[in-house]
């Protein structure tokens, strides 16, 4: 049984209880709001600016010199193996291979903390930003009366949410000393060196294409947000760097590199983003 009530959009006929329209596809049901209403767009960018401003304290670009701290480790510890050739003392021969552990290992560990923490807090205030922009864009939407055209935008905003609060889980700082535990310590080192090696490529994917739904859905709701730069960390195999670590182990060396520079990179990505959505809304809310 049809009715004579038709499209808003087209002015196509439409059947009784129609959820959307067969000629355009128009949706008729109001999509719930997945956000608690009374919270404005103009405070949600406040509150995207306030965690923007953040990421000076979380996203820290580091210098590539960082990377070369094993190095260091491995030509002091080799400075102390000549030392010791030449002392006749086996008391002063012991405590100064003690020494040089204990240095070589702190070198070490002082790089892998840094790394495991850098990658907490960048993953913490992210999955803050993320959850306020897909509040924003919704909320944008309602107030512009645009919620239908965005839905497609939202629904991949939050399936891109979702995966990464599975997926990207913040790391124990004791990461960092798992080299230290017997036998079982290379299988843990290495898998410290899988999940950092892992954010720099997997991450800035899927922040990637978070920032372009952002973009595309912003388009809609009239915020006019430019595009993310063009991805730059090339995804890395973590099995052709183990295999090139085991077989010439300099390589070691050149992938301490990578998991330094690769997330400098994003950040700056990241941070260029950020900063052209802060101008691009603050012109379409502000006039400014």
């Amino acid at each position: 049984m049809t009715t004579e009530s038709s499209c808003p959009r087209c002015g196509a006929a439409l059947d009784e209880g129609a959820n959307f329209c067969g000629h355009c596809g128009l949706a008729l049901v109001a999509h719930p709001s997945p956000f608690p209403p009374g919270v404005s767009s103009l405070a949600l960018r406040e509150r995207i600016a306030e965690l923007t401003a953040e990421r000076t304290n979380t996203d820290e670009v580091l210098s590539p010199l960082w990377a070369l701290l094993p190095l260091i480790a491995v030509v002091f510890g080799t400075f102390i193996g000549i030392l010791l050739i030449f002392t006749p003392s086996v008391e002063i021969s012991l405590l100064i291979f003690m020494v040089g552990s204990i240095v070589a290992l702190a070198l070490l560990i002082i790089l892998n903390y840094k790394l495991v923490d850098r990658y907490n807090k960048h993953l913490v205030r992210e999955a803050s930003l993320r959850r306020t922009m897909i509040e924003y864009t919704w909320t944008r939407g309602q107030e512009r009366g645009t919620t239908d055209a965005i839905y497609p935008y939202v629904s991949a905003l939050e399936s891109i949410d979702r995966q990464a609060l599975m997926d990207e889980q913040p790391r124990s700082p004791l990461w960092s000393l798992a080299f230290l535990i017997p036998i079982v310590g290379v299988v843990l080192y290495f898998y410290m060196l899988y999940f950092l090696t892992r954010f720099a490529s997997v991450h800035d994917d899927r922040w990637h294409a978070f920032a372009y739904n952002i973009h595309l859905s912003s388009m809609v709701n009239g915020d006019m947000v430019p595009p993310p730069l063009p991805k730059y960390p090339q995804e890395r195999s973590f099995i052709l760097y183990l295999l090139l670590t085991i077989i010439f182990s300099p390589f070691l060396f050149y992938w301490y590199f990578k998991l330094v520079d690769d997330p400098n990179k994003h950040f700056q990505e990241m941070g260029a983003f950020e900063d052209g959505f802060l101008t691009a809304t603050g012109r379409a809310l502000t006039g400014l």
